[in-house]
């Protein structure tokens, strides 16, 4: 018979593997950003008040929070996992935002971006793929589209970051939702 430590480090090494493992199914490992990072992604996006940011496996929530409190900004964000979701919640809650964050839990691939300003994605060529183009003829045309770390193939972003880990596309500034291969 297992001792009640051993059931608990059991039960704790299948949430830990539920968090990372996971996700890399669909559409991304859990990497958890800094803050200085979230920050500069967002004032690459250009996040404007008011504006929408959308996070297509948001994870903890952290992008959503950021854009919500530094930028005043409404934020979705969708994760499939029920933990993150639960995390993300919570977090909202504690830094006051909860009014302007909306965590949903599901699928990336089945979720409708359709109201966002700004999408925020840090997923794998892999999921991105499998998203475009459909996701494209989902999204406002005047949407941003910002990438961490993944370019978008097939696709020029209007801009580049200096270290070359942020790519923005904007739609209406001559993008084709059709050259997404």
């Amino acid at each position: 018979m297992l001792e009640l430590h051993e059931i608990f480090l059991i039960g704790a090494l299948l949430v830990l593997a539920g968090m990372v493992i996971l996700p890399i199914f669909f559409g991304a490992p859990w990497h958890p950003l800094l803050p200085g990072t979230i920050r500069r992604i967002l004032r690459f996006a250009d996040i404007r008040p008011g504006e929408t940011v959308c996070d297509l496996g948001c994870g903890e929530g952290r992008v959503l929070i950021a854009s919500a409190k530094e930028f005043s900004a409404r934020a979705i964000g969708v994760e499939i996992d029920p933990l993150k979701v639960v995390m993300a919640r919570l977090l909202a809650r504690m830094n006051g935002v909860s009014d302007r964050v909306q965590i949903v839990r599901g699928n990336m691939f089945d979720f409708d971006p359709g109201s966002a300003d700004v999408l925020y994605l840090y997923l794998t060529h892999q999921a991105v793929d499998k998203l475009f183009p459909e996701i494209l003829k989902k999204l406002k045309p005047s949407v941003r589209i910002v990438s961490y770390r993944f370019c978008l193939r097939g696709m020029t972003p209007e801009k580049v970051s200096e270290d070359k880990t942020l790519f923005l596309y904007q739609l209406d500034k001559g993008t084709k939702i059709n050259t997404y291969h």
